[in-house]
């Protein structure tokens, strides 16, 4: 591979198009001398990323009905790159031919480039691509706050909504529930109240996943009473909206409502989740009911989640208590 790039001698157009999808782009070399040089610090990159760990020309050769000249849509050929990528080395190479191609300034390919590091568990590669964008727009800045509140880094989460909010960039329905969820794991309640007045301010209040959050917001700061005004206004419950309630009740102290409200949620046939099933077997330890006990450890065998930690160690509270020592140790 040559050291360095060619000059090219105009802005993107075709000629960039077909360096693109050139197989070893480095070896072309334009007749005219060019106008304008790449920074030093671009071609580094371009050398340093540009390899044959993916091979873009087997994905051309398998799009060549996306490719043909007449018909080459480039945001969808790099879409469908990004999609097959497996590894951030795949993602810098595709990086570097956004660059190569004029379209790094693209929100929509730099916000699927940040959503597949997240995907793949490349956090700080998310990150060094969110940055090299100049302008976020709120594509951009929920991809990376998406990213760092699915992996657990939830300060970080709210404060990338923060500075979203200085940049001016309005959020959008995708913004609130990865933000709520970064305020429900720390907690922050003082921080999720800010952000329910936003919701309210920006019309998403009657949002399901927007509520969902909110519900899970307030039971696990220990607002159960706002928990609960938010879920009885809920349309359209489901499975999230269920297990927030009831292990909000559960959380704080009060059984007796948790089982209530999981009683109302068999009625409407919502198949409970391993969660919803901790926090029941936590309220049927609590008010020491073995016989509803067990009539749940059946439920867990029949959907087959007997390996679920956290429902073994409920297990194992609820026979303890209830005064069933030998059966408990069977769990271990």
């Amino acid at each position: 591979m040559a050291k360095s790039l060619p000059f090219l001698t105009r802005p993107p157009n075709k000629v960039f198009s077909f360096i693109a999808l050139c197989p070893q782009p480095f070896k072309i070399r334009p007749l005219d001398p060019p106008p304008f040089r790449f920074p030093a610090s671009t071609l580094k990159f371009l050398e340093t990323h540009y390899s044959s760990s993916l091979n873009l020309t087997t994905h051309f050769n398998n799009n060549k009905d996306d490719c043909n000249e007449s018909t080459f849509k480039p945001d969808k050929f790099y879409a469908s790159l990004i999609d097959d990528s497996i590894h951030k080395t795949h993602l810098n190479q595709i990086y570097a031919k956004l660059l190569v191609t004029g379209l790094q300034y693209g929100g929509f390919l730099i916000a699927k480039l940040v959503n597949k590091a997240a995907n793949i568990g490349e956090v700080s590669c998310a990150r060094k691509l969110f940055d090299k964008f100049p302008d976020p727009d709120v594509f951009l800045w929920n991809a990376i706050v998406r990213c760092y509140s699915r992996h657990g880094f939830f300060g970080h989460a709210i404060e990338m909504y923060a500075r979203m909010q200085v940049a001016c960039v309005s959020p959008d329905g995708f913004s609130f529930p990865c933000v709520l969820k970064a305020c429900s794991a720390l907690p922050a309640l003082e921080m999720g109240r800010r952000v329910h007045g936003q919701i309210f301010r920006h019309g998403f209040e009657s949002d399901v996943f927007v509520q969902n959050g909110l519900v899970a917001l307030y039971a696990k700061c220990g607002e159960i009473v706002r928990a609960n005004a938010v879920f009885g206004r809920l349309v359209d419950r489901t499975i999230v909206s269920w297990t927030s309630i009831i292990s909000g009740y559960a959380q704080n102290g009060q059984p007796i409502e948790a089982l209530r409200i999981f009683s109302e949620m068999r009625k409407t046939n919502v198949r409970p989740d391993w969660i919803a099933l901790v926090s029941v077997l936590r309220a049927y330890t609590d008010v020491e009911d073995l016989e509803h006990g067990k009539s749940i450890h059946g439920c867990v065998i029949k959907m087959g989640l007997e390996c679920e930690f956290d429902l073994l160690i409920s297990l194992t509270s609820l026979y303890a208590k209830c005064g069933h020592v030998m059966v408990a140790r069977l769990f271990f």
